[in-house]
């Protein structure tokens, strides 16, 4: 029962995580507001980004990036509610959702970490082509990996070609990052897990 229930539970967060990014990328293409489908997506989606925004005002390099803290917490809390009932329903105790919520956590700091891998690995890249500046992702690009960035713009010049130092050094920071320590850390929490008689419980 506990299962099943989570397993809805975790379909719901699910489905809702993928609305909330079909809104996202409608916006880019100047949607009217006016008509019905918009004005659907609006009304479920609206109430989440509104308190997000309020709650996490966070701009990368003139982007609003509190979209994407709302999807991660629903990608957390999927995954905490999935693992959690699955566990529950092995039989384990309640204490085990705290190793669980670790897990989770740093399931969550992965995704992350790759992610910003993939923006710094961008970063370096574009770097060498030089597309325009306006370019929609070239904006993402710059936008999230600048702040990173330009405490360090005075202490390393221009590669060769002109490619950003800066972006390849951050770039092998975070991959050193995920295999030595996130990677371990995530072993020694399955294995705290594990002592509450659960095995392969994923």
């Amino acid at each position: 029962m506990i299962v099943s229930l989570g397993y809805f539970l975790y379909l719901a967060i699910t489905v809702y995580g993928w609305i909330v990014l079909l809104r996202i990328f409608i916006s880019w293409f100047a949607p009217n507001p006016d008509s019905p489908f918009m004005r659907l997506l609006r009304s479920v989606t609206d109430p989440a980004l509104a308190f997000t925004r309020r709650s996490f005002p966070v701009t990368l390099g003139g982007l609003d990036f509190s979209p994407v803290i709302l999807l991660v917490f629903i990608y957390f809390l999927g995954n905490f509610i999935l693992l959690g009932s699955q566990a529950l329903g092995q039989g384990a105790p309640a204490a085990v959702l705290l190793p669980v919520f670790v897990i989770c956590l740093l399931e969550l700091v992965k995704s992350l970490v790759l992610l910003l891998f993939i923006l710094m690995a961008a970063r370096a890249v574009l770097s060498l082509v030089k597309p325009n500046p306006y370019n929609p992702l070239a904006l993402i690009v710059y936008g999230s990996t600048e702040p990173l960035l330009a405490p360090m713009r005075n202490w390393f010049p221009k590669g060769p070609w002109g490619l950003d130092l800066r972006a390849v050094l951050f770039t092998a920071f975070l991959l050193l990052f995920y295999s030595l320590l996130l990677d371990n850390l995530q072993l020694m929490t399955f294995k705290w897990a594990a002592s509450y008689g659960l095995g392969a419980w994923r």
